[in-house]
């Protein structure tokens, strides 16, 4: 599918846009909630898709919908079942990769996941860790301790991956996938969902986890052949699917990239990738991200 979005609107205009596409994604969630919620056996739900798919939010905004339906939801992100900074540095040199990965299926500890998960399902109080991504360390997180009826749901591109889905298919358990899946023509120029996911990438990792440009344009390689191999062939077995591209989110992007990628040396080795993406934003309008609302999907990334 593809999305047109129009030039030079109006703020009033733009504003509008904004809210009706904000509103179209949270009635989505919601219908979704609606059904899922009506299995009262079901206790672990599945959130996935590949990176900078807006999985973190819409685990938020499915928590307030289940709410809705009187179900208590836990929200438990596999990112905080990394390895510390020291093992993954480790298993970056193996794969030739400067810099921590965070996406390679053997960085995520599953034998901690096992037991957490386990444990929550037994009702049982569970010490749950948290992944601090300044320090790379896996540090103490909440003590939760479940309730009958309590819905468990666990986020994060993980989810797919053949060594985590075993650990969760045997649990009375739904899985839903989240993915920026429509292109977006603006500016006389078409960006693919997987340019989009890059573009959301780059800012985020500048914004929330303290990376350079050209780090992240050095994991992107990488980051794609993971998401063909272990993620984008199972995506469609997952029992609903989400799409998060947002008509309006080029121009929300594009002064967090001028401001970021225009920077780079010429000697970069990204170099021209990043002229390649600021060139193809000059003839889209910036929208102000004062318009976009603190309870937007796209509060994830910028």
């Amino acid at each position: 599918m593809n999305i047109t979005f129009p030039d030079r609107l109006s703020p009033k205009e733009l504003q509008s846009r904004i809210l009706q596409a904000d509103t179209a994604f949270e009635a989505e969630l919601l219908r979704i909630a609606n059904d899922l919620s009506n299995q009262k056996d079901l206790s672990l739900i599945g959130l996935t898709g590949p990176t900078c798919s807006g999985k973190t939010t819409a685990a938020k905004m499915l928590t307030g919908c289940f709410s809705q339906k009187g179900r208590t939801v836990h929200v438990i992100s596999t990112d905080d079942f990394y390895f510390e900074k020291n093992y993954l540095l480790s298993l970056s040199r193996k794969s030739g990769i400067e810099g921590l990965d965070y996406d390679s299926e053997k960085t995520i500890d599953t034998d901690l996941l096992q037991t957490c998960i386990s444990s929550l399902l037994a009702g049982k109080p569970t010490n749950l860790p948290h992944f601090n991504f300044f320090t790379g360390l896996r540090e103490c997180g909440i003590c939760l301790t479940p309730r009958k009826g309590d819905l468990f749901l666990l986020e994060g591109i993980q989810i797919l991956y053949p060594n985590v889905c075993s650990i969760l298919q045997n649990e009375p358990y739904k899985s839903i996938a989240i993915c920026p899946r429509s292109s977006i023509t603006v500016g006389g120029k078409t960006f693919l969902p997987n340019e989009i996911r890059l573009m959301r990438r780059l800012v985020r990792d500048v914004i929330h986890r303290g990376a350079t440009p050209s780090f992240t344009f050095s994991l992107w390689n990488n980051v794609r052949k993971n998401e063909e191999k272990n993620i984008f062939p199972y995506l469609e077995n997952c029992d609903q699917t989400v799409d998060s591209t947002m008509p309006y989110e080029i121009g929300v992007l594009k002064p967090y990239l001028v401001n970021i990628l225009s920077d780079m040396e010429q000697s970069d080795p990204a170099f021209e990738i990043a002229q390649n993406i600021l060139s193809s934003l000059q003839n889209v309008e910036s929208v102000n991200s004062d318009f976009i609302s603190p309870n937007s999907l796209y509060r994830e990334f910028i």
